[in-house]
């Protein structure tokens, strides 16, 4: 494989008010907020601090709980087996949103 040369960043540029790229002494931070996307600033847990198994194929990692619903909800209703709509269907397979 070939090595790659280290790449040295020698000048920041940004386009000025007429269009043009301009040298600036000071760098630039942008963010997706910038451009009217929703960013979501709450602190992540990082995937490497996550249990994992032992060993493959055992699953022995230690019970996590899960966070309440939220703004989420069951794409199924909640009912008996047995129980039946109006229309004599069967409720448990029924889709909530479903028109």
């Amino acid at each position: 494989m070939s090595e790659r040369p280290e790449i040295e960043i020698q000048q920041q540029t940004a386009f000025g008010d007429d269009g043009q790229l301009e040298v600036t002494e000071t760098s630039v931070e942008t963010s997706l907020e910038d451009y009217g996307a929703d960013v979501d600033h709450r602190d992540r847990d990082s995937r490497l601090d996550r249990p994992e198994a032992s060993e493959f194929g055992v699953d022995d990692r230690p019970e996590v709980e899960q966070p309440s619903e939220g703004e989420q909800s069951s794409l199924f209703a909640d009912t008996a087996e047995d129980q039946q709509t109006l229309a004599g269907d069967d409720t448990a397979a029924r889709c909530l949103f479903e028109e």
